[in-house]
């Protein structure tokens, strides 16, 4: 925790040598540097509850039997008696206290989430991992066209956590979005939506969109008249042969395979 402590002060001198604007420093010491130092404070007093009544419950297991096997051999009998109630009091206090606050799941989930934010921001600043260029398809990277992923990462592992330890969306409790299915609705019933993906459709190659808008385009006037002519002409030869099958003659039957 010692170096922990000490990282929003190092992360403060780290900023001052990076360009980025005045709005996006104030962003980072109004939000993300709090957000650390909340989450830190928060570890610092899970993990003094934590190692506490852990502790308690694994001494004092091991002195409950050991004052029993004496209670009988002494002289002192009363006092060993009420030692022994009071440690297995204080013992199945700390352990109910451990289930009803989950002090395990807590202590092991904010380090997670502490941790996961001070790589995040040193990956950052450092330009490496996801804002080495993944988000911008290989262009160069820079501490302004990687800040809105960086926000963005960081708002996403915040609502995790307050989703995991407070309230969490289900399936069934997401909303439907009029005139959106799939992943559409999906995507806007999240709690936080994802961060678009700049320069995609620029950077898809030329021979790909021109396929794609041939598939997709219409078909000619004379292909449409013609599609439309095939089509009555073969409900004519349906109606005649389902005449012919009613007058109890079948004359002929023909099947064509449009390839």
């Amino acid at each position: 925790m010692e170096s922990c402590s000490r990282y929003p002060v190092e992360f403060e001198n780290a900023l001052s040598t990076i360009a980025l604007t005045p709005l996006q420093q104030s962003i980072l010491k109004g939000r993300y540097i709090p957000l650390i130092q909340h989450i830190q404070s928060r570890t610092s007093r899970i993990s003094i509850l934590f190692h506490s009544t852990r502790i308690i419950v694994t001494i004092g297991s091991l002195i409950v039997p050991a004052l029993l096997s004496i209670q009988g051999a002494s002289n002192t009998n009363a006092q060993i008696y009420w030692s022994t109630w009071t440690i297995s009091l204080l013992v199945t206090i700390c352990n109910a206290l451990v289930t009803l606050f989950k002090f395990d799941k807590r202590y092991y989930y904010l380090h997670t989430i502490l941790e996961k934010l001070i790589s995040e921001g040193w990956q950052f600043v450092e330009l490496t991992g996801k804002y080495s260029g993944y988000h911008i398809h290989g262009g160069v990277p820079t501490h302004n066209n990687q800040f809105i992923y960086f926000c963005h990462a960081i708002e996403k592992i915040r609502m995790k956590q307050v989703e995991e330890e407070y309230y969490k969306l289900t399936d069934g409790q997401q909303t439907t979005v009029p005139n959106q299915t799939g992943q559409d609705a999906l995507k806007n019933t999240s709690l936080i939506p994802p961060t678009p993906q700049q320069g995609d459709l620029l950077n898809i190659p030329s021979e790909i969109v021109n396929a794609v808008k041939e598939q997709i385009s219409p078909p000619p006037v004379e292909d449409a008249r013609q599609g439309q002519a095939y089509t009555k002409e073969s409900e004519k030869k349906s109606a005649g042969n389902t005449k012919n099958i009613e007058n109890g003659s079948i004359s002929s039957v023909s099947v064509s395979f449009d390839v």
